[in-house]
């Protein structure tokens, strides 16, 4: 099954600047160098929310996120990361089993509604899911649920942080344009019944700021030979 780890934080003012360099320059290409991992994305809240920032990372399965390759990262920060840390406030981390998902595009925004207590779809889950993805101007509708193994929390990266808050899993629908997604979040402003919500969760609107693909994912040639590119050189 894939996996996901899935991210929300805030960030203190004096380290948003280094935050944005590190995250753009070093972080995101950092983590998708790991065997296992193939895309991350990061986005930044447009509406309702209570973490401005939202994160997630796309891996081969759930054990990616447990691996001696992964754990040698989180035990050897660099100096931006180390430095990245020490701003990080109200830090939410998951390690998630990709539960279902449909429709195969990216989209520009994303709702999420976040299962901070209990997540336990119900068989109808599937039917909402449907109807949800074929609706227009939806990409991609996903649903997570927090895996049985996580991350440890006694790595050097993340005593630099603070203690995480987990969840139980997520509902993650993207979206092609801004207006799409204030009519899905309006859908799911009370969690629907299927997807088995209880206790606190929290409804957002993300919108994407950049997305780095894993360079192990790409063919070999991806940009070898390119004559759009060969006629900008």
């Amino acid at each position: 099954m894939s996996g996901i780890l899935a991210i929300w934080n805030d960030i203190a003012p004096e380290g948003r600047e280094h935050f944005e360099r590190w995250y753009n320059r070093e972080h995101l290409q950092e983590r998708v160098g790991v065997p296992g991992f193939r895309r991350g994305r990061r986005y930044e809240i447009v509406a309702g929310g209570d973490r401005r920032f939202f994160a997630f990372y796309e891996v081969d399965s759930p054990a990616v996120l447990i691996s001696p390759a992964y754990l040698q990262r989180l035990e050897n920060p660099t100096l931006w990361t180390q430095q990245s840390m020490r701003s990080f406030r109200g830090m939410v981390r998951t390690v998630c089993d990709l539960q279902a998902t449909r429709g195969d595009l990216i989209g520009a925004y994303a709702v999420v509604l976040r299962a901070d207590g209990t997540m336990a779809p119900t068989p109808a889950a599937s039917a909402l899911i449907e109807d949800l993805a074929v609706q227009d101007g939806v990409a991609r509708v996903q649903a997570w649920i927090a895996a049985a193994q996580q991350t440890r929390a006694d790595t050097a990266e993340m005593k630099l942080r603070g203690q995480d808050q987990a969840i139980a899993g997520a509902f993650v629908v993207e979206c092609v344009r801004r207006s799409d997604a204030e009519r899905v979040a309006r859908t799911l402003a009370t969690p629907p019944a299927a997807l088995g919500i209880s206790a606190p969760s929290v409804l957002g609107i993300y919108a994407l700021l950049c997305i780095a693909t894993s360079p192990l994912s790409l063919p070999k040639d991806a940009w070898e030979g390119d004559p759009a590119l060969a006629s900008s050189a």
